[in-house]
């Protein structure tokens, strides 16, 4: 599967139809759509051992976990990304903007799910990530994730080219690593609902 499958009539593409960088990894779930889009959307990336070290090791600071339930949006809401779309059991999609090369990550903590597409501040940088599910059978769901980034003037885009290499795309540092984590998560989450596993 190649990124440009997965950008067929995605959500995504109305936010960031034409990326300067760009990764997409996908999992495939012995579980209806139904299954998989709940878990998805009950998974709290801070409780997820993985994950809490990679982000506490990339920003310099402890990674809390929630200490109440909460729903997929207020899970975001401090951390600067927003909820730009959703379309139930097919689709979510989340957006961040900022300076993301800086140690702290420099996430733009005001931005709006309305101010996602005009934002272009110069020596910055925004990005899209989405969780997308297809099936072509019942119990069979091939759950997808997508990030997407443009930047802002040949400084940012310097200075995000060089991070992306480092972290971005990472076999064993930063995002790549914890897209993997989250899919898989969700994997052993909706397969263990239905009783089902590869």
């Amino acid at each position: 599967m190649t990124v440009a499958d997965l950008r067929t009539c995605s959500l995504i593409d109305e936010f960031l139809p034409n990326p300067d960088f760009s990764a997409a990894y996908e999992v495939r779930i012995n579980a209806p759509v139904s299954v998989v889009y709940e878990r998805l959307l009950a998974v709290d990336v801070n409780a997820l051992p993985m994950v809490r070290l990679l982000l506490s090791l990339r920003t310099g600071r402890r990674l809390r976990r929630h200490s109440a339930p909460c729903d997929f949006g207020q899970r975001f809401a401090d951390t600067g990304f927003v909820i730009l779309a959703e379309a139930p059991d097919e689709e979510v999609v989340i957006g961040v903007a900022g300076r993301f090369w800086r140690p702290d990550g420099g996430r733009s903590r005001e931005l709006k799910s309305g101010d996602f597409i005009a934002f272009s501040q110069a020596g910055s940088a925004k990005a899209a990530m989405n969780f997308r599910l297809r099936s072509n059978s019942p119990n069979r769901t091939r759950l997808s994730t997508e990030t997407r980034i443009v930047c802002f003037g040949r400084a940012a885009r310097w200075k995000f080219r060089l991070y992306w290499t480092v972290v971005g795309t990472s076999r064993r540092l930063g995002s790549g690593v914890i897209r993997k984590v989250i899919l898989q998560h969700v994997r052993v989450e909706a397969e263990s609902v239905t009783g089902e596993s590869f």
